[in-house]
């Protein structure tokens, strides 16, 4: 196993486009993230909530881990990005 060395994930707003290499991640995705693993909703009931079917949230759920991880082990910001409604039907 590769050992790493310490470092901190801060969260940083910026207007300029300074940062080059980010995992980009939708705010419906981190939302669904979170409803499950944060908040600790099942899916089916995460899935209620944000309006969606079991399949549609699922495969949201699945991009959030997976851009998520990605910032993780390649040490990438996320750059968490607001969507319209319409955005997250074009999902479905």
């Amino acid at each position: 196993m590769k050992m790493v060395e310490e470092l901190f994930y801060i969260p940083v707003k910026t207007t300029s486009p300074v940062i080059a290499d980010y995992v980009e991640i939708y705010d419906y995705e981190l939302e669904a993230f979170k409803l499950v693993h944060y908040d600790g909703l099942t899916t089916d009931e995460a899935a209620v909530k944000m309006g969606l079917s079991k399949t549609t949230f699922w495969r949201i759920l699945e991009q959030a881990r997976v851009k998520i991880a990605k910032a993780l082990v390649e040490r990438k910001p996320l750059k968490i990005t607001p969507s319209r409604r319409e955005d997250l039907l074009q999902q479905s």
